[in-house]
């Protein structure tokens, strides 16, 4: 077995999102949000302490030495933000979001309210870079961590004044994911049909894993104000008839309404892939009948696989 070794420098990007009571991606508006405006992440672990099992007999010699191993109870977050993100914020705290009177209302702020740090549940995930990031055949090489349940999230304590104010985020981890191998794509894939192109975790996180960490090429997503949902959906006219017929995708966008490029399509058609680094759609001929699963994968960065269903007779 071959060991990958890099030395870990600068953290360049984080995504939240937002899970149900039982460790879930919510499907749903506003469900995951990416950032750059954090300053550090603190990753502590909490231990119930090794356990002493010792007995002497009458001479003063040990008779029974068998101490109990630590036991792992959670890992304790800090997460420190330089920017005020306020549905960012409401993923990791359950806060009430604060809305302005806008015709499309706006998150101003947010609340903070009493019980909300009993109620919510998210997954973390960060990145970090590395010295030789440029140094892996001109590839960049970054860190990718997993927290894949976390809860009791709240805001710590707040000092205003003649400085800069950062806001702190404490929160534990949860034994029991039902993660999975998740909702995004975090790596590229180095063997198999899909070699080349960008996929999930390879082996699905356990019930008793709480943190994952490994090296990827797949860049992070960039941070943008504001959050998005899950899951994701293409965009694409029409999704039924009589062939042959002709089918537009539109790519999706970001918050700031520009195209997510570069992606691949898969038609599920057994065409080839149509690789996408520019415009705002593409079209593509259906000549058999069937059902289709069209899949919208980004190359450029970690993110979910946008998909849409197609039937022609």
């Amino acid at each position: 077995m071959v060991s990958v070794c890099h030395s870990v420098v600068r953290a360049p990007s984080v995504r939240v999102t937002r899970l149900d009571a039982c460790g879930a991606p919510v499907v749903g508006a506003c469900s995951t949000a990416t950032s750059e405006s954090f300053v550090d992440i603190t990753l502590t672990k909490v231990l119930q302490e090794r356990q002493e099992a010792l007995q002497l007999n009458g001479n003063g010699d040990i008779c029974v030495d068998k101490p109990k191993a630590p036991i792992l109870r959670w890992y304790e977050v800090n997460l420190q933000f330089c920017n005020v993100d306020p549905e960012l914020l409401n993923i990791l705290t359950d806060d009430p979001l604060v809305l302005d009177d806008s015709l499309t209302p706006q998150a101003v702020g947010f609340r903070t309210r009493r019980g909300t740090i009993a109620t919510n549940n998210f997954a973390l995930e960060f990145w970090v870079g590395t010295e030789d990031e440029e140094c892996d055949d001109g590839e960049t090489v970054y860190g990718y961590g997993l927290l894949p349940w976390m809860y009791q999230g709240y805001i710590t304590d707040l000092t205003f004044g003649n400085q800069v104010t950062t806001f702190t985020v404490n929160a534990i981890t949860k034994f029991g994911t039902p993660w999975g191998t998740g909702p995004y794509n975090v790596l590229i894939n180095q063997s198999g049909v899909n070699a080349g192109l960008p996929g999930p975790l390879l082996t699905a996180m356990t019930a008793d894993d709480v943190k994952h960490f490994q090296w990827t090429t797949l860049p992070p997503p960039d941070g943008q104000c504001g959050c998005v949902a899950l899951p994701a959906e293409l965009d694409a006219t029409p999704l039924a008839g009589v062939v042959p017929q002709m089918v537009t995708v539109t790519f999706p966008t970001n918050l700031a309404g520009e195209p997510l490029l570069p992606a691949v399509i898969d038609w599920d058609d057994a065409t080839p892939n149509t690789v996408v680094t520019s415009g705002v759609d593409t079209t593509h001929n259906f000549t058999l009948a069937g059902t289709y699963d069209i899949t919208y994968t980004l190359t450029g960065e970690s993110g979910p696989t946008y998909t849409v269903q197609a039937i022609f007779t």
